[in-house]
C-alpha cells in the first residue's frame, strides 16, 4: 500500500511541470500554515493572493490546500520532491518559496517555533540557507516589530 504522499504526488504526476510546481508550493504552504496547530482563514487568503489563478480555479486550489494540510508526511519530503522536479539550479525560485513561507508564517502576526523549524527544513532541502537571504527576509518581516511576535511553546 502506498503512503499518502505518494498518492498525492501520483495524483498530479501526469500534469505539466508548471502545475506540479504550483501544487507543490500549495502543499508546502498548507503544511507550514498547519505546523503551529492552526490553519487560519487569513493564511488561506494569503496563499490564494500569492498563487496566480482565475476565479474559477479557486475551488481546486482550496482542495489542494486541504489535501496538503491533511497529508501526514513531513514537509521535507515535499521539498525534496519539488527540488528533484526542478533540479538544483533554481536557487532564485527556491529563495522565492522560502520568502513565501516566511510571509505565510508572519501573516497571523505570530511566528511559531514549528513554523521556523519547517522553513529551515525546506531551506536546507533546497540548499538555500545563506545568511544574507535569511537576514533580508527577517528584516522585511520585522520592520514593524509591534505587529509580529515569535511564539515559543514549551
Amino acid at each position: 500500500m502506498k503512503n499518502r504522499t505518494l498518492d498525492l504526488w501520483d495524483k498530479y504526476s501526469k500534469c505539466d511541470k508548471q502545475t506540479i510546481v504550483i501544487v507543490a508550493v500549495l502543499v508546502l504552504s498548507a503544511k507550514l500554515c498547519k505546523a503551529d496547530g492552526h490553519f487560519y482563514q487569513i493564511e488561506e487568503y494569503e496563499i490564494l493572493k500569492i498563487i496566480p489563478h482565475e476565479s474559477y480555479q479557486r475551488t481546486v486550489l482550496i482542495e489542494i490546500l486541504e489535501e496538503g494540510a491533511s497529508d501526514p508526511n513531513p514537509i521535507q519530503e515535499d521539498a525534496r520532491r519539488l527540488k528533484k522536479i526542478l533540479g538544483g539550479n533554481n536557487t532564485t525560485f527556491f529563495e522565492f518559496i522560502i520568502a513565501v513561507l516566511y510571509r505565510l508564517a508572519e501573516v497571523d502576526h505570530i511566528i511559531s517555533e514549528e513554523e521556523i523549524r519547517d522553513i529551515n527544513i525546506v531551506a536546507i532541502e533546497f540548499g538555500v540557507t545563506s545568511e544574507p537571504l535569511t537576514r533580508r527576509i527577517l528584516n522585511l518581516l520585522y520592520k514593524d516589530k509591534k505587529k509580529t511576535k515569535l511564539r515559543a511553546y514549551g
